[in-house]
């Protein structure tokens, strides 16, 4: 037993440094020598430089460590130094430290061009990039801690997506994470005409952090599973057998030629928004507001249901259930199915009974109608009984001269188009419980409503947070429903 626990003592990476301070001193581990700082731009032959980044205010400390963490590096250097004083080490007195939560943050010339391109070239939308990132942040970095993954990889989304849930490349890549179609299939998301779980915050999250696992386990580095999260698994392997010898990097691969630019610029992108992340105010991000977490709280949806009905139902506006549920790309659930929806906190007391309260038969609000050879918005507005008006209004203002065979046109429900304008009608006399925005010269009031957000309203009039909370004195993105806020022009 007292073996036992003299053994446990040892393992203890206190002990670790403990010796490695009593071998420098010894002469047996010998220090070493920092670069100087005006070395941090230049990328060394074996690409191992790291920027340890400071909380104070002066210039980042470059030290030289090779791709793993400072200590990682201890306890192998150690580990080597002790095995030869002692040949061997019969009493497991050393024992390796676990770099998965360990990514490093080199300094080099192909890192400094993406912070110079992030702080000078697209400062407003890379400020843009960090605002949305306080509206995932917490998610993103419990899911992390829990899967025991570096917390930079949620710059991978940031510089993926712009943490835009709607992103969408041209690559058919869609949601915070960028998944295509084959690889969110793969893991679990759902992809169908009714749910696509890649707009999913939280479940695409859960899947991209299980994707990144699974690469880093083929490659032991995470510089070279985000190479292959970007392009292809395959592609990182044909790149490591032109590298001689083994343990090959991702600056060795980089070299070979055989990623693409955008791979090759992939990592040092990432490393980049990592640096500055961890540091706004140093590269001119300071003033950055994040946007608030979302406040809600989730509810059971039996069949297929419209988004204007569930913003009814909830005492918000269609605008922020859609926010909120973007993995319904219809703007309705499924039909024959229940699933789990988000509502503002604010809506949930009352959201069971106007539900209820709400006819089956006008719980789904529009039809789809596909356009025929010869056909005008008029011949089928009369055909389902609206009008042109609200046909344009439901399709995002379509020219009724440009239709083409094939086109899909969103079809409003005639009944549900009355009862809503009724209801507008009404509340257009009570200016209070409108968002419409009343207007001076030069700018105009808008009244916050029931599950508006400081985001959603800057969004709805094309304006930022910060000019927002500039315009109204405010000092944080906190707002209530019943506030006045001021939008100039």
């Amino acid at each position: 037993m007292g073996e036992q626990a003299g053994r446990n003592l040892i393992n203890g990476p206190a002990t670790i440094v403990a010796m490695a301070v009593f071998l420098t001193g010894c002469g047996i581990l010998s220090p070493k020598v920092t670069p100087s700082p005006n070395d941090a731009r230049t990328r060394p032959t074996d690409g191992s430089q790291v920027a340890m980044l400071e909380t104070g205010s002066g210039a980042p400390a470059v030290q030289e460590y090779k791709e793993q963490s400072q200590r990682g590096l201890l306890s192998d250097e150690i580990d080597r130094r002790i095995r030869e004083e002692l040949a061997g080490d019969p009493l497991t007195l050393v024992r390796a430290i676990d770099r998965r939560e360990t990514f490093p943050l080199v300094m080099n010339a192909a890192v400094q061009k993406w912070i110079d391109y992030f702080e000078t070239v697209i400062p407003e939308r890379f400020g843009l990039y960090l605002e949305r990132k306080g509206r995932w942040e917490r998610m993103i970095r419990h899911k992390l801690r829990e899967a025991n993954m570096p917390q930079e990889f949620i710059y991978l989304a940031l510089i993926e997506s712009g943490m835009n849930p709607f992103a969408y490349s041209r690559a058919r890549a869609v949601g915070i994470w960028q998944f295509i179609s084959s690889t969110a299939q793969t893991y679990d998301l759902e992809v169908s005409f009714w749910i696509d779980e890649r707009r999913d915050p939280e479940k695409a999250t859960d899947s991209a952090l299980r994707y990144l696992s699974d690469l880093y386990k083929q490659f032991d580095s995470w510089y070279l599973a985000a190479a292959a999260y970007n392009a292809g698994p395959g592609r990182v392997r044909r790149g490591l057998r032109r590298v001689e010898g083994e343990g090959g990097t991702f600056w060795d691969v980089a070299d070979t030629g055989i990623l693409r630019r955008e791979t090759r610029d992939y990592v040092p992108k990432l490393i980049a928004a990592s640096i500055i992340g961890k540091n706004p105010e140093r590269y001119g991000f300071g003033h950055i507001v994040k946007q608030a977490r979302d406040d809600i709280v989730t509810v059971t949806v039996p069949d297929a249901t419209s988004f204007d009905v569930l913003a009814d139902a909830a005492g918000t506006e269609e605008d922020v259930i859609r926010e909120l549920n973007p993995q319904f790309p219809q703007r309705v659930t499924p039909p024959n199915r229940a699933v789990v929806i988000r509502i503002p906190r604010d809506g949930a007391a009352e959201f069971g009974g106007r539900y209820a309260a709400i006819p089956q038969e006008e719980r789904v609000t529009w039809t789809y109608h596909v356009v025929t050879r010869g056909q005008t918005l008029g011949e089928i507005g009369r055909r389902y009984g609206v009008t042109v008006v609200a046909l344009r209004s439901a399709n995002g203002n379509v020219n009724p001269r440009r239709l083409r065979i094939g086109q899909r046109l969103v079809i409003p429900s005639p009944a549900r188009l009355a009862s809503r304008q009724a209801a507008s009608s009404s509340a257009s006399s009570d200016n209070a419980g409108s968002n419409t925005p009343e207007r001076s010269s030069g700018s105009a009031t808008v009244v916050v409503r029931r599950g508006d957000s400081l985001w959603l309203i800057a969004h709805r009039f094309s304006v930022s947070t910060r000019q927002l909370m500039e315009w109204n004195g405010l000092s944080s993105s906190t707002i209530h429903p019943g506030d006045r806020l001021e939008i100039k022009r």
